[in-house]
C-alpha cells in the first residue's frame, strides 16, 4: 500500500487528510471518509462513524501507523471497497507524506561523509567507518512536494541531500539487525536541507548540527509499505538539478545497511511508531559534492525507484532575523546584563 497526505477544504477549514493508494500514483481514497462509511454500512450511528472514523484516522499518518492493525485494516478494506467510496475525483496536491514524530538522520554512505571531510581539507574520522552516527532533527520543520523550501536569514549556502527514509512502525528497543522487518512500517523520499555555512561553523564545536539543520526538511511524496520495495536489493536514487541529472545512485552503497541503522538507532532508547530514520545522502546526491551552488529559485528534484520524484523549489533568503556576534572570552553572559 501507498499512503500520501493532502489538505482537503472542510466546513471547519483546511486540513490534512491521509490518503491510501494501491499504486505509487493512486488513484487515492480518503481513507476517513471510507472508514466513516464502511462504519455506517456495518450499523454505526452517521455521527458516531464521524467521530470513530476521525479517531482512528486523523490528519497525522504517525497517529495512524501508532494505530496498528486496526489501521492497516481500515486501509486494505478502502481499497477493497467495489463501491469506491472516499474515492478522490480529482489528482490531490499532495503535502509532506509523513509528519513524523520523532526524526533523526545517519551518515552510512562513505562516498559522501569522506567527500565531505576531503572539502574542509582534513582526514575523515575512522567513527563514521565504525557507527552509523546520527544527528536528532527537527520533526516540525517538514514541508511536501511542491513546497517551498525556506531559506533562514543567517545562511548564505543551502542544499539538498537525496535519502532513503524509513518509517518505524512498531515500537522497539534494544534490536537487533534481523528485527527491523518487524519494526519497519515503510519507505519514502527525503531531502534533508542543509546550511552548509552555518552548519560547518556549529560543527567545529564538537556538537551535532542545529541551525544548520532544523530550518527545513521535505519527504514524500508517498511512504510506501515494505512489501511495495525490494529494499535489501537496492533502490535507484537519482537527484535532478533545474532539470539537469546531477546524481545516479543506489541505496546498495551504503556501508552499513538500513537493518543495522534501525537496530543501531534502538540501543538503549526505544523507537517509535511514526519515526523517520534518514539513511544519510547518497554519494554524489548534495550540491557541494559536485562543485555546484543552490541560487534562490532553483528546483530540486529527487526520485528514488517506487517512490515517486519529490520536488522542491528553494525560497528567498528571509530577511532580518538575528544572530549573536563577536567573541565572548570574558564573564559568563557576555556583558552581564539583557541585551
Amino acid at each position: 500500500m501507498y499512503f500520501a497526505r493532502h489538505i482537503a477544504a472542510t466546513p471547519d477549514g483546511a486540513e490534512p487528510r491521509v490518503l491510501v493508494g494501491a499504486a505509487v500514483d493512486g488513484p487515492w481514497v480518503d481513507l476517513r471518509v471510507a472508514e466513516r462509511v464502511r462504519l455506517e454500512r456495518r450499523g454505526a450511528d452517521g455521527a458516531a462513524a464521524r467521530r470513530l472514523a476521525a479517531a482512528l484516522v486523523t490528519g497525522c499518518l504517525a497517529d495512524g501507523i501508532a494505530a496498528g492493525e486496526a489501521f492497516l485494516e481500515a486501509a486494505r478494506a478502502a481499497l477493497a471497497d467495489g463501491d469506491g467510496a472516499g474515492r478522490l475525483d480529482a489528482a490531490p496536491s499532495l503535502t509532506n507524506a509523513l509528519d513524523p514524530s520523532g526524526y533523526r538522520d545517519h551518515m552510512i554512505f562513505s562516498g559522501h561523509f569522506s567527500r565531505a571531510w576531503e572539502l574542509r581539507g582534513e582526514p575523515v574520522p575512522e567513527v563514521l567507518f565504525e557507527l552509523p552516527v546520527a544527528y536528532v532533527g527537527n520533526p516540525e520543520s517538514f514541508v511536501g512536494p511542491d513546497e517551498e523550501v525556506p531559506w533562514p536569514a543567517y545562511s548564505r549556502r543551502l542544499d539538498y541531500e537525496l535519502e532513503l527514509g524509513v518509517v518505524i512502525g512498531r515500537a522497539g528497543t534494544g534490536l537487533r539487525p534481523e528485527d527491523a522487518d518487524d519494526h519497519v512500517f515503510g519507505f519514502t523520499i527525503l531531502n534533508d536541507f542543509s546550511a552548509r555555512d552555518i552548519q560547518f561553523r556549529e560543527m567545529e564545536g564538537r556538537l551535532g548540527p542545529c541551525k544548520g539543520k532544523h530550518f527545513g526538511c521535505a519527504a514524500g511524496p508517498v511512504v510506501a509499505t515494505v512489501d511495495e520495495l525490494d529494499w535489501r536489493a537496492g533502490l535507484r536514487m537519482r537527484a535532478r538539478l533545474n532539470g539537469e541529472t546531477v546524481c545516479d545512485g543506489n541505496s546498495n552503497e551504503a556501508i552499513f545497511g538500513l537493518d543495522e541503522v534501525v537496530a543501531w538507532a534502538s540501543q538503549g532508547e526505544t523507537l517509535r511508531p511514526g519515526w523517520l530514520l534518514g539513511s544519510g545522502t547518497v554519494s554524489g546526491g548534495s550540491s557541494i559534492e559536485i562543485g555546484r551552488e543552490i541560487a534562490p529559485g532553483d528546483e530540486i528534484e529527487l526520485e528514488i525507484e517506487g517512490l515517486g520524484v519529490l520536488r522542491n523549489r528553494f525560497g528567498q533568503p528571509a530577511e532580518g532575523g538575528w544572530e549573536p556576534s563577536g567573541e565572548r572570552r570574558g564573564a559568563p553572559g557576555g556583558d552581564g546584563g539583557p541585551r
